[in-house]
């Protein structure tokens, strides 16, 4: 059995180090061996940072995860009832899993979970790359379990399903299969590959909110358009929704999205989605996604952004104009729809809602304009309007401006103004 201590001791934190320290030795006390499985051993043996801790044990008990947590200082955050713990210490977080062994009723089922070893642990997995195990026991510590070659796929550089069956049985392993080759700049084995085609449709048996997490995750990645361009050519996003089968401009224009420092990078890229979505498949969409309220905003938004473009291609359109047709949206509609139009101008105009417009803001309240002697009402409301206008289009831009500004306009309107 291979042994890789040195490599897991080059690619741990001192903290990651001394977490899975701490649970191997409460694992001895239980009479329990520790492993780092999936993800874990795969970056470590890739020489990439440890994003997540997952350890697993045949055996494993709420007991076990409870002592592991007191040990660290933390707590069990989150439990289920297949003997999976989440824990939190310090503001870092580890995972504990009981080894078992997965049986799927039907193509799409969630899968019938029993007690298992290790290897019935690994044999669940989806790729080989994920599927193997070192120690952290102390007296074994780094010893590698790989049952299915999952060291030389990753030195052939290979994303590769470990069974026949595998996207039969949870085909929302198609989309992790796209993302972890474009993030790893790995290719998809031709076998797993020609699986993928095969077996897309199961993924119109597969839950709106599984599919949405999915797609929430590659939405994440860095290479979030050639992870879409990889699905459409397997099939899988037509066996989502037909409404998802991309052009390469839409490819072409989330990956521009894609490239854009934002604060909600995945809420963009769903916008750029839903910009490329026929207008009449939008509501179709939602539901099969089983969107949440904030995602469905986003797209009901892109469809109302759309609609306003044409009345932005003008030479003549005021910035006044530009914010009542743009207030109220989403931002992340907003700069979608900036990224994929065609019109420059157009795009310009959106940016400029964006980064300045959206902002402005009339000096003056309401509660000034009384201290000025209108009376309480709907003039009030309008002459604030007004005031934001011309902030808007530049024609006032001091607060004093505004105050001389209000003041000839209530006494050019006088009572029928409204004022007292």
């Amino acid at each position: 059995m291979a042994n890789i201590a040195s490599i897991l001791e080059g690619a741990l934190t001192a903290g990651q180090r001394e977490r899975l320290r701490v649970a191997a030795r409460v694992g001895a006390e239980f009479n329990l061996r520790c492993w780092l499985v999936g993800g874990g051993v795969r970056d470590a043996l890739l020489g990439l940072p440890l994003l997540d801790l997952d350890i697993a044990a045949v055996g494993a008990t709420r007991e076990f995860a409870d002592a592991v947590a007191d040990a660290l200082g933390g707590v069990v955050e989150s439990a289920s009832q297949f003997n999976t713990f989440r824990i939190g210490a310090g503001g870092e977080r580890i995972d504990i899993a009981m080894a078992r062994r997965e049986t799927y009723a039907r193509p799409g089922a969630l899968p019938s979970v029993s007690p298992g070893m290790m290897a019935d642990d690994l044999a669940r997995r989806d790729f080989s790359i994920n599927a193997m195990a070192a120690s952290i026991s102390e007296d074994t510590f780094g010893e590698l379990l790989d049952p299915f070659e999952g060291e030389r796929d990753l030195r052939r550089c290979a994303v590769r399903a470990l069974r026949p069956m595998s996207f039969v049985d949870d085909a929302t392993r198609i989309l992790r299969a796209a993302r972890y080759a474009k993030r790893l700049g790995f290719a998809v084995e031709a076998r797993t590959e020609m699986m993928m085609a095969r077996d897309a449709t199961h993924l119109s048996g597969i839950s709106g909110a599984r599919v949405r997490g999915e797609l929430e995750r590659v939405f994440g990645e860095d290479k979030p358009a050639e992870i879409l361009g990889a699905l459409r050519d397997c099939g899988a996003l037509r066996a989502i929704h037909p409404a998802l089968d991309l052009p390469d401009d839409a490819l072409a224009a989330m990956g521009r999205a894609g490239a854009l420092d934002c604060d909600d990078r995945v809420l963009l890229l769903l916008g750029a989605l839903a910009y490329w979505t026929p207008s009449g498949e939008c509501a179709g969409l939602v539901g099969r996604l089983s969107m949440s309220a904030a995602w469905a905003r986003v797209v009901d938004d892109v469809g109302l952004v759309k609609a306003e473009l044409d009345a932005l291609v003008g030479a003549d359109v005021r910035r006044s104009e530009i914010y009542d047709r743009l207030t109220g949206r989403h931002c992340a509609a907003i700069a979608a729809c900036a990224v994929c139009v065609g019109d420059g101008r157009v795009a310009d105009r959106l940016d400029l809602y964006g980064r300045e417009l959206a902002e402005v803001r009339a000096a003056l309240t309401g509660d000034d304009l009384l201290e000025l002697g209108m009376a309480q009402g709907p003039a009030v409301g309008r002459l604030l309007g007004e005031l934001l206008r011309l902030r808007l289009d530049r024609e006032l831009g001091t607060s004093e401006e505004e105050l001389e500004y209000a003041r000839g306009r209530i006494g050019e309107m006088g009572e029928g103004f409204g004022c007292g």
